[in-house]
């Protein structure tokens, strides 16, 4: 054992349990074990240890790669997987040549080592989950170029736009998220093998070699800081509350546009519920857990804030409870892209309800302001002034779009100018029509349908080139995964 030779007492077992991680390491079981025989791979190279010592080491690693986790048995007193996994070749080939193992080599390194490993994988499938998603808005997208809704800002009805608009820019919001998760991609895959403690070791071993033999990109050369910093966790639960946070905005908005009052949408049966005593009911419950599962992932982050923000150099076992928080997160985005993505596909825009919702808040009545600068000169703030006019007209009438008259227009004009202006009835009916309101606003990015298929367009080529992307890295982990396997 361990505590050999240091103390005169076993470890309180109540005390052991409570300063343990086997409940929470089952994740990266896998993972230190190919991190041991990589490393048993380079000691071996290195000739810090024999070829045969080395091959009996790396034959008992390889008979745990198919050993289920749950099935063995763990004295509490071992504290980690790591010593789990140490006692377990001692035991299968004596102390004499698996007491080797461990050495020029921590647990500390070991365990940052393998939760990289682990998370690198995470971080793919939360990529690949995610372009799903985006793939599945896209369709939505190009089926509604033309669907006119209101657009809102303080959730009150602002100016006409089209659905494919509205869901264009949680596309581009999650494309943010995309190049976020590479970055905290690309600060995961670094190689903290070596850094044993925090101090490195006397021992040559050739860190190059575990860091190509496991699949990482880089070294972490400052052996302190890759032992005891966790900014890449940080990042990682940083990104993936960014990423849960808009998923929950959308999430909030489906809930919105469910509902009697605004009634845009509909959900499809399989991810609603009805009421144990209202039978009418269709409860947006799918949305309503995302945005549980936002604050539950939010909480994540900031617990492991809270961890680390006062930690001294270098390792300290406060360090040990993020992990969990950092699952916990993983798994929570992953349910929720794999809800979402299914939700999405079998979303249904209420066409009718989405334009009278955009004539009842009369939201085409900012490009008939923009129509009276252009076609009459007059200083915008002036134009708003007879559009404000003609809104209260309206209201006080109790009018929709439709219903706005040449001789309204002409007699706020009077009231706010004393003159009548020169514009026509068709000049009025153009700006106030939804679809040509929408039409208009050709620029870069705005709701036009011609430059929704631009937009479109520069979204699938994005996403193509992360699918291309995500498929060579994952190449590149399976390609590691198996010299580790082959290793025996």
């Amino acid at each position: 054992m361990h505590r050999d030779g240091r103390f005169e007492e076993s470890m309180d077992l109540d005390a052991a349990e409570y300063t343990g991680s086997l409940d929470d390491d089952v994740r990266i079981f896998n993972s230190v074990v190919m991190v041991n025989k990589a490393h048993v791979s380079m000691l071996a190279e290195e000739d810090i240890i024999s070829d045969s010592d080395a091959e009996e080491i790396l034959d008992a690693l390889s008979d745990l790669e198919d050993v289920d986790f749950d099935s063995l048995d763990l004295d509490p007193e071992l504290e980690d997987i790591h010593m789990v996994i140490e006692e377990h070749v001692k035991e299968q080939i004596g102390e004499e040549v698996g007491g080797k193992l461990h050495t020029a080599k921590s647990r500390n390194d070991q365990v940052t080592a393998s939760i990289r490993m682990v998370l690198r994988k995470d971080i793919l499938e939360i990529q690949e989950l995610l372009v799903r998603f985006l793939d599945e808005l896209q369709r939505v997208m190009e089926d509604n170029l033309e669907t006119i809704m209101p657009g809102y800002t303080h959730l009150q009805v602002a100016e006409p736009t089209t659905f494919a608009h509205y869901l264009g820019n949680y596309v581009q919001a999650f494309l943010r998220s995309l190049e976020r998760f590479d970055v905290t991609y690309d600060q995961t895959n670094r190689n903290p093998l070596g850094g044993c403690a925090f101090a490195g070791t006397s021992f040559e071993i050739d860190r190059e070699y575990t860091t190509e033999l496991l699949g990482f990109d880089e070294i972490l050369e400052n052996t302190m800081d890759a032992t005891g910093s966790r900014d890449f966790a940080l990042d990682a639960l940083s990104n993936m509350s960014v990423l849960m946070t808009g998923l929950s905005r959308f999430s909030e908005e489906l809930v919105l546009w469910n509902s009697a009052e605004f009634d845009m949408i509909s959900l499809p049966d399989e991810f609603a519920s009805t009421s144990s005593i209202m039978p009418q009911k269709k409860n947006p419950v799918v949305p309503e857990i995302v945005r549980a599962k936002t604050g539950e992932t939010v909480g994540d982050l900031v617990g492991g804030l809270g961890m680390m923000k006062n930690l001294p150099q270098a390792y300290n076992l406060d360090i040990q409870e993020l992990t969990p928080l950092l699952w916990n997160s993983v798994e929570n985005v992953k349910s929720t892209l794999k809800m979402m993505i299914r939700l999405v596909q079998g979303l249904k825009p209420k066409e009718e309800k989405m334009r009278e919702n955009a004539e009842k808040g009369l939201s085409s009545l900012t490009e008939l302001a923009n129509s009276l600068v252009k076609e009459t000169d007059l200083p915008f703030r002036k134009s708003h002034q007879i559009v404000g006019a003609l809104a209260l007209k309206v209201e006080k009438e109790d009018k929709n779009l439709d219903d706005i008259t040449l001789d309204d227009f002409k007699a706020v004009s009077r009231e706010v100018l004393g003159e009548e202006l020169d514009f026509s009835k068709e000049d009025l009916k153009n700006a106030l029509d939804l679809d040509e309101a929408t039409g208009r606003k050709k620029v870069q990015g705005g709701p036009s349908p011609d430059q929704m298929e631009d937009e479109l367009a520069n979204f699938s080529e994005k996403i193509d080139d992360y699918r291309n992307s995500l498929k060579n890295k994952g190449e590149i982990i399976e390609n590691s995964k198996k010299r580790l396997e082959d290793l025996s």
